[in-house]
């Protein structure tokens, strides 16, 4: 009896609608913004310009806030792609499947590693920081009707139980996140799940791969450099999305092209290293406000 009532409780249209009854229309308005706090293209942006743009000395520990990203991702696809539970009726054409919530636990998963790893502020602001972007966002899914309680709860405490595994290493090291992120989304497919299969595989494979070829490189790019590098890669970017979409026939070929991109953003400072004496960048350094690689908020204009 207990047990039917909480699957009640958790899994039920009515307590859905009886949050969302209760939050006032500028609250939803607030958390139909701040739920994208959890897209993962968000995530995947802040993670890759946080590392690209960091200083030198933690390049490791910024990879590690990718690798559990990647690994937080791969989990949430793979046991949607298993359980195949549906969304709640308010979620009305909102695509995919609803166990667990994606942004509750990508957003556990990232948020809560970069405040254990992080060196910005003490630990304890960065922790209730990270607590505060996590249930907001968590929150925001049953509000605005996309999820189940039961979703986010259990995709709160699947990241946190990531990143708990993570910090319990004295010395974590990224490559073997990225080769665990890899294992698990293997593991997903030969357990069904067909959910993103070419993007969970393909990025953590190609990540699995760079990152023991570029980690001991020395990267010192200027902040101008990584921004040429960047976009000196769309046009071939832009050019595999175009053809994926006109040939679908080549979607054979997504795994390979995933795990390239992925491994281009792991190499990228060691890459773009190579273009600091070019005329161009030298220019850029000069106009924006870098020093070095890292943005320089003393030369950032006046507001």
């Amino acid at each position: 009896m207990a047990g039917a009532t909480l699957e009640g409780l958790l899994f039920d249209e009515s307590t859905n609608e009886a949050v969302r009854a209760a939050v006032p229309d500028i609250g939803i308005r607030f958390f139909e913004l701040v739920t994208h706090l959890g897209d993962g293209a968000v995530l995947i942006a802040f993670g890759t310009l946080l590392y690209w743009f960091g200083g030198e000395s933690n390049r490791r520990t910024r990879a590690i806030v990718i690798a559990v990203g990647l690994a937080g991702f791969a989990i949430s696809v793979g046991m949607k792609g298993m359980f195949l539970r549906p969304r709640p009726e308010l979620a009305g054409g909102y695509s995919g499947y609803s166990f667990p919530s994606a942004h509750a636990l990508g957003a556990a998963a990232f948020y809560g590693t970069l405040a254990s790893v992080g060196t910005v502020g003490t630990r304890r602001l960065r922790y209730v920081v990270a607590s505060v972007v996590i249930a907001l966002v968590a929150a925001s899914r049953v509000v605005i009707g996309v999820h189940f309680v039961g979703d986010v709860i259990v995709g709160v405490a699947i990241g946190l139980a990531l990143v708990a595994l993570v910090v319990s290493v004295r010395t974590p090291d990224p490559e073997w996140i990225f080769v665990l992120a890899f294992g698990i989304a293997l593991a997903g497919y030969l357990l069904g799940s067909r959910e993103y299969t070419t993007m969970k595989i393909g990025a953590t494979l190609g990540a699995a791969v760079a990152w023991p070829l570029v980690r001991s490189r020395p990267a010192n790019p200027r902040g101008a450099a990584i921004l040429v590098f960047a976009l000196l890669c769309l046009p071939a970017l832009a050019a595999v999305r175009l053809a994926f979409g006109v040939f679908p026939t080549l979607s054979v070929l997504e795994v390979p092209a995933y795990a390239i991109v992925t491994g281009t953003i792991l190499a990228t400072p060691v890459l773009a290293t190579r273009l600091n004496d070019w005329p161009i960048v030298d220019r850029l350094q000069r106009w924006l406000p870098f020093s070095g690689r890292v943005v320089d908020s003393e030369r950032m204009p006046p507001r």
